[in-house]
């Protein structure tokens, strides 16, 4: 902690981690049918796939990447996101668990961090521990803030003239339409928000990022890739802005959701008339889930992570099961398929989907339109592995994943980082 702050912030000793080497030493070697369930499973082999093809690729056509590590919420992940292709050094986190966890990880020291990015639009109470964490990096990188109010700003200020502390380098969020956080590249709020920022000595800004939610409706490369030009438009279109109100220097323009990202990881790049240097980012796009396979951009084969299940019920006159997995395990979230996720057998879609969902138990129905004949059998007793509508959501609830490695084996076990 720093010297010169009183941080009530000390995540790793108030938050309820397992210890890992206890959860190692029970269950690696064991098969993922000694489990009890419901239990989170992880391939390793996938995930790491996942993570060099699309760096691989962002890299092949010159663009920076930006590493989310709120999906899985683990060292062991981001280590594998760091050491992709030829290796990620910037990195995004929602919560300052995950912030204070990679900063203390050992990453900047070993060279492969050096910039991390915290996506919340900052409020006052985080910055205490925001500075701490800087602290910490010392001169092996930097964190940066994301704003999107000229209130933000002052916040900004008022902390610096009490501890005396330098610029914070900032991304401007930018609306494109999701209407989640940021504001619109031309509106009168971003405006404010560039002069707030250019006529303060608390900030430095290094460029305006968005975050299109929206992609995920998509369910074509075209539609995709028509999200991926749109981002970049309005990135750029605040860039202009700033440029207009007299901001100098190279801007990072920063786009993607995992479906744009990977529709600009398989598409020719528009890089036209740009007002700064493009940063793809992404976070999804090393687990996957049924959200990503709807887009048709992914296969099956490249979902890292499954629900693992048991059915404890079955219903023949009304042609369902239950599974002991409700919302708990895999949140209430939705997406174009029906349902809240669906079996696989082993690396490939079965005719069974999770249909309805209580708190602790699911029900196991007949995917529509299969012929009866085509549907398998289930039974009480068997162990379903089930992939999710949203992988991240479904990485918060659980307290450790089961890391297999092309087998049934448990060959590792990662534990999230918990709380904000």
């Amino acid at each position: 902690m720093s010297s010169t702050t009183t941080s009530t912030f000390t995540p790793l000793s108030l938050l309820p981690l397992p210890d890992k080497a206890q959860v190692n030493d029970a269950f690696v070697g064991r098969s993922l049918s000694s489990l009890r369930t419901p239990a989170l499973v992880v391939d390793r082999g996938v995930f790491k796939e996942n993570c060099e093809r699309v760096t691989l690729e962002a890299e092949r056509r010159g663009m920076r990447f930006r590493a989310h590590v709120k999906t899985h919420k683990t060292i062991e992940g981001t280590r594998l996101q760091a050491t992709a292709s030829h290796g990620v050094k910037a990195f995004i986190a929602s919560t300052l668990p995950e912030v204070w966890s990679v900063v203390q990880s050992g990453l900047f020291t070993e060279d492969l961090a050096n910039d991390i990015l915290y996506s919340m639009p900052v409020s006052a109470d985080k910055l205490e521990d925001l500075n701490d964490a800087q602290e910490k990096i010392g001169n092996k990188g930097v964190l940066r803030l994301m704003l999107d109010h000229p209130a933000q700003v002052a916040a900004i200020e008022g902390f610096n003239a009490r501890f005396k502390r330098g610029a914070w380098s900032v991304f401007l969020k930018v609306d494109g339409g999701g209407r989640r956080a940021g504001a619109p590249p031309e509106s009168e709020q971003m405006r404010s928000l560039i002069k707030a920022c250019l006529a303060s000595s608390a900030v430095d800004i290094y460029g305006f990022y968005s975050h299109f939610g929206q992609s995920y409706a998509s369910t074509s490369l075209d539609k995709a890739t028509a999200y991926y030009h749109s981002e970049i438009e309005c990135v750029n279109a605040a860039a202009k802005v700033a440029r207009s109100l007299g901001a100098n220097g190279q801007f990072v323009l920063s786009v993607g959701a995992t479906p744009t990202a990977h529709a600009a990881t398989q598409t020719p790049e528009d890089s036209e008339n740009l007002q700064g240097e493009l940063e793809l980012h992404a976070g999804c796009y090393c687990m996957n889930d049924l959200q990503q396979l709807a887009t048709t951009l992914i296969d099956i084969d490249a979902c890292a992570l499954t629900v693992l299940a048991r059915v404890v019920s079955v219903y023949p006159l009304r042609n369902e099961a239950m599974c002991d997995a409700g919302a708990i395990a895999f949140s209430k979230d939705t997406g174009p398929f029906p349902g809240f996720g669906r079996v696989v057998h082993p690396d490939r879609l079965t005719t069974w989907d999770v249909g309805r969902i209580s708190q602790e138990h699911g029900t196991l129905v007949h995917r529509p339109g299969v012929e009866e004949d085509k549907i398998e059998q289930i039974d009480v007793g068997d162990l379903v592995r089930i992939v999710p509508q949203h992988a991240c959501l479904v990485c918060a609830a659980f307290p450790w994943i089961y890391v297999v490695d092309g087998s049934d084996e448990v060959v590792d076990v990662w534990i999230p980082f918990k709380g904000w």
